[in-house]
């Protein structure tokens, strides 16, 4: 460096060699004078050099303006960065990480440098976290899931709507197609409810949801509270287990009644249910053959004992082919619209003659014969060394066993050896017994009218054979049959 300056020194006085003795003392001087300033000079900026080069370089670091430490090299930070990046694209390889923190380094150059690399990294490891980049899924401005990629994102809604719809029944609606034929419906739209949207964001790995997951989510929506209305038949544990509440939880939620309080029709009890997040909305038209149910037309007949009916003309149903309009919300039927009706075939009404003549429940005294046809089988009188309190009439043209005169049914069942037995108080001091029946056809208390079906013959109790028992009491005392018929 010496050598240097007496070289500059050296070139510098033969630059200024002065042409005029005259003045070779003032160019001397002059000439000694910018010597002494470069050397001077020159020897500042040499010995700040020396010390500049005692200096030691440390980096304070930064988060948000925030002072996180000081570390003796940048390595040592972006070091444990890199690592966690690492760590994270292990055990999430489908994520693109970054870092979304910003750091910074202000370097600083000391001769005694202080810093603690341990605690700075402390510092950063508390700071910082690995973020993935992701894309989020919002509902009507509300973020609820993330999924990896747009591609993602878009197949969770597309998994929303096959669950109604299948995806080639998308496809087309998709390619412009206004109606889509699927089973024996008319696809016209599928659509969702909610405004859903996607976008790019950064979340920790961990919350990023696969396609499964996402769908599933949003399809079960969360829980929420709601009011149930008793129906017919239920009771507080079905109600709960409907709900998936356990009957400590749904009492919880009905803090004013207990396990043993009786509910009522049409009570409302507080549930939870899961709403929700997505509703996919799926408007169909639907052409369906149906049958016009005939109608029935009751025609009153004063000629005909009341309690008679008889059916003049049997009904018909008639058909029509319907179109509908149908909405539907996730599988719910919210809208059935009929939009065009025509009739194939009218129907034809039932016809059903109703009797309104009143039955006289007392008896005119003049008995009618109990079956149709038939002979006596079996007098009144001492038989197989006992008293046959009536008459027994057998083989008639059928089986029907008919009242013998207007009265009330005193008694009609089991009766021992009578078999199925019933009892007719013609409200005229006057009653009759018909016993061994096959089949009774009348109830207590019923008023029938004479030449009525009551019953069929048969052969129950003590019978040796298929025939009628009659019996005819008069004011309490038994009467021979033969003398009353």
């Amino acid at each position: 460096m010496v050598q240097f300056l007496h070289k500059i020194t050296a070139n510098m006085i033969r630059l200024f060699q002065p042409s005029h003795p005259k003045k070779s003392t003032v160019l001397k001087r002059a000439i000694i004078t910018t010597s002494v300033v470069a050397t001077l000079s020159l020897g500042s900026v040499y010995a700040a050099g020396d010390k500049d080069k005692d200096k030691n370089t440390v980096y304070h670091l930064y988060y948000k303006g925030t002072l996180l430490g000081t570390v003796s090299d940048k390595t040592v930070i972006e070091e444990i960065l890199e690592d966690k990046v690492k760590t994270a694209m292990k055990s999430y390889r489908n994520y693109e990480s970054s870092m979304v923190n910003q750091i910074s380094y202000v370097p600083e150059r000391v001769f005694t440098p202080i810093f603690d690399n341990k605690e700075a990294i402390k510092q950063v490891d508390q700071a910082f976290n690995v973020m993935a980049n992701a894309e989020a899924i919002t509902v009507d401005g509300k973020t609820v899931a993330f999924v990896s990629n747009k591609e993602e994102a878009d197949k969770v809604i597309k998994q929303m709507e096959m669950k109604y719809v299948p995806e080639e029944i998308l496809t087309q609606l998709a390619n412009g197609e206004k109606e889509v034929k699927y089973n024996d419906f008319i696809i016209k739209d599928v659509r969702l409810k909610e405004k859903v949207t996607s976008s790019e964001g950064k979340v920790f790995p961990e919350d990023i949801l696969s396609v499964e997951e996402a769908a599933k989510l949003l399809e079960r929506g969360t829980l929420q509270e709601k009011k149930h209305i008793v129906q017919e038949g239920e009771v507080l544990g079905q109600i709960a287990n409907d709900y998936g509440l356990t009957l400590k939880q749904f009492l919880g939620l009905n803090p004013d009644i207990d396990e043993d309080k009786i509910i009522h029709i049409g009570d409302e009890l507080n549930v939870t249910a899961h709403v929700p997040l997505v509703t996919v909305i799926v408007e169909k038209e639907a052409i369906r053959n149906e049958v016009i149910p005939f109608e029935i037309e009751v025609r009153e007949d004063s000629t005909v004992f009341k309690g008679t009916t008889n059916v003049k003309q049997e009904g018909m149903n008639g058909e029509k082919v319907s179109k509908y309009s149908i909405v539907q919300e996730n599988g719910a039927l919210t809208k059935k619209v009929i939009i065009n009706e025509e009739i194939v075939k009218e129907p034809t009404k039932k016809i059903v003659v109703k009797g309104t003549k009143v039955i006289p429940s007392r008896g005119t005294g003049d008995l009618g014969w109990p079956t149709v046809g038939g002979y006596i089988s079996s007098q009144m009188g001492y038989r197989w060394g006992r008293q046959h309190k009536g008459i027994d009439i057998a083989r008639p043209s059928n089986r029907n066993i008919l009242a013998a005169d207007n009265g009330k049914v005193e008694s009609a069942g089991w009766d021992g050896g009578y078999g199925n037995k019933i009892v007719i108080n013609h409200n005229n001091g006057m009653k009759t017994v018909y016993g061994h029946l096959e089949k009774i056809e009348v109830k207590v208390g019923q008023t029938v009218s004479k030449g009525q079906k009551i019953g069929v013959m048969g052969s129950t109790g003590n019978s040796t054979g298929v025939h009628l028992h009659f019996e005819v009491y008069e004011n309490g005392v038994l009467k021979n049959p033969r003398k009353a018929l």
